[in-house]
C-alpha cells in the first residue's frame, strides 16, 4: 500500500501516518531503523523475522522492477531524442570506426573514457570527454547491477543524458 506524505520543508519533523505503521506491523515496535540515502528512505524493525525479511525483499523487488521499467523507458526516449546524429545523412554507417586502445593510450587518452570528436583545419580530432557527475554515479555501479539494468533495456547513455539534464551532482 502507498501513502502520500506532504512535507513542509520549513518544519523540521515529518510524521509517519499511524495507519502505515499498523498496516506494516511496525506500530508495536519500540525501535525502528531508518536507512536513508539520496532520494529514498527505508524503515525497518531492528530485527526482522524471516517472514518480514522475505516480505521486505519482495516489496523491494516490486519497487525495483517498476523503477527499472521507468528508467528503461526514459533512457530509450532520451537516447533517441538527444542523439546528435539523427539529422545526419550518414547516421546508419557512422558507428563503424574503431580506434585501437594502444593508440589511445599512446595519445594519453584512457581507452575506457568517452570520446568527443571535432574537425579542425581538415583534420578530425579525437579528445577525451571530461566525465560529468552522472558518469561517476554510473561508474560506481557494480557489474551485476550494470548487467541487470542493461539486460532490462536500460540504455546507460540515456541515463547519462538524463542525469546531466537534471543537473545531478555527485557527492
Amino acid at each position: 500500500m502507498k501513502f502520500k506524505l506532504c512535507h513542509d520543508p520549513e518544519r523540521k519533523t515529518l510524521s509517519i501516518p499511524r495507519a502505515a505503521l499498523q498496516i506494516s506491523g511496525l506500530d508495536g515496535q519500540d525501535e525502528l531503523h531508518l536507512h536513508a540515502d539520496d532520494g529514498c528512505v527505508l524503515l525497518l524493525p531492528k530485527r526482522l523475522t524471516t517472514g518480514e525479511a522475505v516480505k521486505a525483499i519482495r516489496m523491494l523487488k516490486d519497487i525495483s522492477t517498476q523503477l527499472i521499467s521507468n528508467l528503461a523507458a526514459a533512457s530509450r526516449h532520451t537516447s533517441v531524442e538527444e542523439c546528435e546524429c539523427l539529422s545526419c545523412g550518414h547516421r546508419t554507417s557512422c558507428f563503424g570506426i574503431c580506434i585501437p586502445p594502444c593508440q589511445l593510450e599512446e595519445a594519453g587518452i584512457d581507452p575506457e573514457s568517452e570520446l568527443a570528436t571535432c574537425v579542425q583545419e581538415g583534420r578530425i580530432l579525437v579528445l577525451p570527454m571530461e566525465k560529468p557527475d552522472g558518469d561517476q554515479l554510473l561508474d560506481e555501479l557494480d557489474e551485476d547491477l550494470r548487467s541487470m539494468l542493461t539486460d532490462s533495456g536500460v540504455l546507460l547513455a540515456g541515463v547519462r543524458h538524463l542525469l546531466e539534464y537534471e543537473g545531478y551532482c555527485h557527492e
